[in-house]
């Protein structure tokens, strides 16, 4: 049986919006190196899956390394390459992806997904861009992973702010009114705004704004303001970032006096960790060897907080030896097997179970079973999928009677504590130690 304990929501003030853009789950490491730093905790990091790589052992083992390293992955989805050219999606694959990413255990509760990538560009959206297709696709994507799971976190793709309208591209803002053409509303339906707010030509200043910046974000914010009055939208900047030669200072006057002070902001995860190669090398924060680029040392002795992401924390009874009925002034030690079925690994922070032992009304005070709580020894972790057995102690009281008894969030039992004989009332004697024998066994 599956039993679920407690969490809490994520707040501004316990997010940690620092993360960096990946493409191989190898560099994960790094990634944590990087946004965990300096009293960081829980962020973030961007990575594409294409639908020919829905692999459930290499994602959820991707998953799994991100939680026991505390990180947050934004999934962007993906088709694949035909020539220089990405295949365009169909309306029909968004079931698919629900039903592969629903499959895995991710490592928070939030379950954020970016449908697609920049689909004002020809060679985004298999060589002829399409809003009002892509806004059917989001619109189908938005449905189908919602009536998988509640928990999927919803995210655009991000578009190329300063793409014109030419033969290859279309203008954002042109992009965006068609959208919301096609379908009314489609803008108040996604839970967040992803956007590549990169500077200027890649180059520009960090005090710079509009469209095209670092804060181009704000932009876009005001477009949607317009189409739809939303201003509420929490923001993901899942690609920015500068040329290397510019990019260290620059990056952290960014931080510094735009992105840390702006609570619409949740992530910033800039483009790219580890591409040194055409042609991506420019943005790459690692060379060919692996060493660190001026901007990767900035950001990492960057002040950061403690994210608290949301964890659902579940479990599954695999084993119990619960009584039913013992005598009066006995103690019964007991066990029980519980497998982790969340999200969290125990541990991490204290695990406990709460013993409940409510009184009868009609019995007088201290005539309650004593039961000790269900907690995880100091150091011991147990992962998703893993299995701990609790010992516990349970000692009954002088008067018989039908006593409630439970833990925190495991269904109650009812004991009935019974006289059998009145040397058992000796809790030393050779008769309660034979009972305890054999009522160990017995259960």
């Amino acid at each position: 049986l599956p039993f679920f304990l407690w969490s809490s929501p994520i707040l501004a003030s316990n997010n940690n919006i620092f993360g960096i853009h990946i493409t191989q789950t190898e560099d994960l490491i790094r990634a944590k190196e990087l946004v965990n730093s300096s009293g960081g905790d829980w962020g973030y990091v961007t990575i594409v899956i294409q639908n020919n790589d829905q692999n459930f052992e290499k994602w959820q083992k991707f998953f799994d390394l991100c939680r026991e390293n505390h990180l947050i992955p934004l999934v962007r989805l993906a088709t694949h390459l035909d020539g220089p050219v990405w295949v365009k999606p169909e309306a029909s694959e968004t079931k698919n992806w629900a039903n592969f990413l629903d499959s895995l255990n991710w490592p928070i509760k939030n379950r954020y997904v970016i449908v697609y990538n920049e689909p004002n560009y020809d060679k985004e959206w298999g060589g002829d861009a399409n809003p009002r297709e892509y806004a059917k696709i989001l619109d189908q994507a938005i449905t189908d992973f919602k009536n998988k799971n509640s928990d999927f976190f919803i995210l655009n793709a991000g578009l190329d702010q300063a793409a014109p309208n030419s033969r290859e591209t279309i203008d954002e803002l042109n992009f965006l009114e068609q959208m919301n053409s096609e379908i009314p509303g489609i803008f108040e339906k996604i839970d967040g705004w992803a956007t590549h707010s990169y500077p200027t030509g890649f180059i520009g200043q960090p005090w710079k704004t509009g469209r095209a910046t670092i804060k181009g974000y704000l932009w876009e914010l005001e477009i949607l303001k317009n189409l739809d009055s939303i201003s509420d939208l929490p923001v993901f900047i899942t690609e920015t970032g500068w040329l290397n030669q510019t990019t260290d200072d620059y990056i952290k006057q960014a931080y510094e006096n735009t992105w840390l002070i702006d609570n619409k902001i949740m992530a910033v995860t800039p483009f790219i960790l580890n591409y040194p190669y055409y042609k991506f090398a420019g943005f790459s924060w690692l060379d060919e060897k692996g060493n660190p680029y001026p901007q990767f040392e900035e950001i990492k002795t960057l002040n950061k907080v403690k994210g608290e992401p949301e964890q659902e924390e579940k479990y599954e009874i695999i084993e119990n030896r619960l009584p039913i009925f013992l005598p009066t002034n006995f103690t019964f030690e007991g066990k029980i097997t519980l497998k982790n079925t969340g999200q969290s690994i125990w541990g991490e922070k204290p695990f406990l179970l709460k013993a409940n032992t409510p009184r009868h009304p009609e019995q007088s005070e201290g005539s309650q079973i004593k039961l000790t709580d269900l907690s995880l020894p100091l150091g011991v972790k147990v992962k998703p999928q893993e299995e701990w057995t609790f010992s516990y102690s349970l000692k009954t009281p002088k008067l018989v009677g039908d006593y409630a008894y439970s833990w925190q969030g495991l269904p109650g039992k009812t004991l009935r504590v019974f006289q059998l004989f009145p040397t058992v009332s000796e809790p030393n004697s050779f008769l309660n130690d034979l009972l305890k024998k054999v009522f160990n066994f017995f259960y």
